[in-house]
């Protein structure tokens, strides 16, 4: 099994759709109970094995067939859950902000479109940094790594990524701090 398994890989590498089909019925089940036990929803299960899916066909060509294939598309649902909790957060923070700051605001509109908007905000912002500080940023404040695992994940040195990110902070703070009530909330949730 191993064996056709290494084939299915390698051919879903190469672009084979029928070896995606083939990857998709051995692990959706799997990820999707694995979602779900996390998730305790079974519609958002659902979304994230689609996601899982959706990435793994988008980095196919980035995959390294001499890892444990199943270790790596279970790493991929564990961030994407990981990734959903962290937005069902933001949006929870973004809802008390404006209950305590703008109750007003809250009764019009729903936490979920505020937080699209200030997410969409914040990408502008963070789009104007450079590519290297881009990134660490979005490593540690997006995808919640520490200092030392983006540093081993980029090659470069603790106190290089330390730097990065404090510049990063730092422009960022700087660029939303004559905006509104939505730049408020950004800092409060992404620099904060």
């Amino acid at each position: 099994m191993i064996s056709v398994t290494k084939t299915i890989v390698n051919k879903f590498k190469a672009g084979d759709a029928a070896a995606f089909d083939a990857i998709y019925d051995m692990y959706s089940q799997k990820l999707y109970n694995f979602a779900f036990g996390l998730l305790k929803d079974h519609d958002n299960a659902g979304e994230i094995v689609q996601e899982v899916f959706v990435t793994l066909w988008e980095k196919r060509d980035q995959l390294n067939v001499a890892l444990n294939f199943e270790n790596y598309i279970f790493t991929i649902t564990h961030n994407s859950i990981r990734k959903f909790f962290r937005k069902k957060s933001m949006e929870n923070k973004v809802k008390d902000f404006l209950l305590k700051n703008s109750p007003e605001v809250t009764e019009n509109a729903d936490a979920s479109i505020v937080y699209n908007e200030l997410f969409e905000l914040a990408n502008k912002t963070i789009d104007k940094l450079p590519p290297k500080r881009k990134t660490i940023y979005k490593l540690s404040r997006l995808e919640g790594m520490t200092i030392k695992e983006i540093a081993n994940r980029l090659d470069i040195s603790t106190r290089t990524a330390e730097n990065q990110l404090a510049k990063a902070l730092k422009y960022l703070k700087e660029e939303l701090q004559n905006l509104s009530l939505l730049s408020l909330l950004f800092y409060y949730l992404f620099l904060g």
